[in-house]
């Protein structure tokens, strides 16, 4: 476990890379240029190693987080019975808004400062 929770520590700029990639990809080939700019935020973060823009963009990351666990929650209540659809977009949800949290809470503390950080 303490592996995989270094690896992810490690390679959580990375992983960002690629989530904000997937979000603004229009096929064919084409990527919306919002998203260009919070990839060279993400790149530029990924090489300076800065702690004040670490702190930010783990914080912005639980932020929009958190408003997308309440979009899924959202959507689940329009269902109007429990049917294997809407379960299936709760737990999907779920683990995605789960791991998204490890991520952040992992890379908030690896930009902490060592008196504040807390044990993940």
């Amino acid at each position: 476990m303490k592996n995989v929770k270094h690896l992810i520590s490690k390679y959580s700029e990375g992983y960002l890379i690629v989530i904000t990639f997937l979000c603004g990809y229009l096929p064919p080939l084409t990527i919306a240029p919002i998203f260009l700019g919070l990839i060279a935020i993400l790149a530029f973060q990924l090489i300076s190693k800065n702690r004040i823009t670490g702190i930010i963009i783990a914080s912005l990351f639980l932020l929009i987080n958190v408003l997308m666990l309440l979009a899924v929650v959202s959507e689940f209540n329009e269902f109007l019975t429990a049917t294997p659809n809407a379960i299936q977009l709760l737990l999907i949800g779920f683990l995605i808004f789960g791991f998204n949290l490890i991520v952040s809470a992992l890379m908030m503390s690896k930009y902490l400062p060592e008196g504040e950080r807390v044990s993940v």
